[in-house]
């Protein structure tokens, strides 16, 4: 009993970083496919949330891998190691990511906003611009490491989980029916778009290249404490990966729950929009579920927010070696989110096309991961098994074919 609480202590010593990454996975972009699927297809494309969910675990994991084998990151090993005009294409394609992963934290946040407190949609953005640049200040705490970021994150987190567990308690779902949905079945052409933006959603480019760098912290305390041996990376390694698969399946519980709750509640309404979901869960479950919702969705969109901001970053930092301040690239990447709203967009539907283009990035950031962790030379002992690179080979192929599919039918 005694070594298992001093292990249960170590652990807690190590999480931090998955959870850094698991409000990627539970975004405002996740929250419009998740609607979008259950509102128009029931329970039928749970199954992409769970098969999202195993591929970003393990997707995550040979992250967090690279970097503690290495203490760099994707973006720079790729300036390091392969071609300048290869180099700026990749950095251009996770640029063009970060900004659709920005647009949408604002915008799901400014959604949140405006129904929790009664504002028009473009006061609502403004509320989470300036919440966004209020979070930033947490980054002072990067002068002792990452745990004041984690901790602040990880209270969101809760906060989204603790909303969705009201949510289900509420809905009461028919478990034979959620059943049917863990089969896979894609409904329609329209079924095929809103299970690729649910990919897209659920397996984020900027929490790939953020992972092999925030594990970075720990990892030179370790060397320093114990020095830089294999075991010492093994050890790491091995609780970093609890550490991602506890997050990531927390996020994929919230996931999953969303889509339920939007099946339970808004399935032959004709309603997909965030907005209406968040009056109709309220005529249907009454008030105080309606306000969780609105409160999950705020915590979602600044998390998160605060979390591409960080990638942002490192992303500009390792292709470019440039070192931004994180306040001007804050200041840029808000534009585009304003503008959007400004000009009228239907929010929803912006927030499901920019998980869809996540979508088309993805083997932007997962080949060169893929290149990079089945170098012997580069990793050592910690180089990817046949097994690993087989499986994470036939991830990238699945997305590449499921991309080309939706171009097809959409061109077609």
């Amino acid at each position: 009993m005694p070594n298992r609480l001093a292990r249960l202590r170590e652990l807690a010593t190590y999480l931090g970083p998955g959870f850094l990454i698991s409000v990627a996975y539970m975004d405002p972009g996740n929250w419009a496919t998740n609607i979008s699927g259950g509102a128009k297809f029931g329970t039928a494309l749970l199954w992409v949330i769970v098969l999202a969910s195993l591929m970003a675990m393990g997707i995550q994991i040979v992250a967090a891998k690279l970097g503690i084998a290495t203490g760099k990151g994707i973006a720079q090993l790729c300036r390091e190691r392969l071609p300048q005009p290869v180099v700026y294409v990749l950095w251009a394609a996770a640029e063009l990511a970060m900004i659709a992963t920005d647009m949408a934290e604002i915008i799901g946040a400014a959604i949140g906003f405006s129904l929790v407190l009664g504002l028009p949609l473009w006061a609502g953005a403004i509320l989470a611009g300036a919440s966004s640049f209020a979070l930033l200040g947490v980054r002072s705490a990067y002068k002792r490491g990452f745990r004041a970021i984690e901790f602040t994150i990880m209270a969101l987190v809760a906060v989204i989980a603790l909303a969705f567990v009201f949510e289900l308690a509420l809905a009461k779902p028919d478990p034979a029916n959620v059943a049917l949905g863990l089969a896979p079945s894609i409904p329609s052409a329209d079924g095929l778009y809103v299970a690729i933006g649910i990919l897209g959603a659920t397996v984020m480019p900027h929490s790939v290249y953020l992972h092999p760098y925030i594990v970075q912290d720990r990892r030179e305390r370790l060397v320093a404490a114990s020095g830089d041996t294999e075991d010492v990376h093994r050890r790491h390694l091995h609780f970093e990966s609890i550490d991602t698969v506890l997050a990531l399946g927390g996020a994929m519980f919230v996931n999953a729950a969303m889509l339920v709750v939007a099946a339970a509640a808004l399935t032959g309404t004709g309603i997909d929009r965030v907005q209406d979901a968040y009056v109709t869960i309220n005529g249907v479950f009454g008030g105080q579920a309606s306000l969780a919702f609105g409160v999950a969705l705020i915590a979602a969109g600044l998390s998160s927010s605060l979390v591409a901001t960080m990638a942002g970053q490192t992303v500009m930092d390792g292709f470019l070696d440039w070192n931004v301040s994180v306040w001007i690239r804050r200041s840029v990447t808000l534009v585009p989110s304003l503008v959007i709203v400004s000009v009228g967009f239907e929010p929803t539907s912006v927030l499901v096309a920019s998980q869809v283009a996540l979508s088309f990035e993805l083997p932007f950031v997962l080949v060169p991961l893929l290149y990079f962790t089945r170098e012997e030379g580069l990793m050592r002992s910690f180089v990817n098994r046949q097994s690993t690179t087989g499986v994470l080979g036939v991830v990238i192929a699945l997305i590449v074919a499921l991309n080309a599919w939706l171009l097809y039918t959409t061109l077609a």
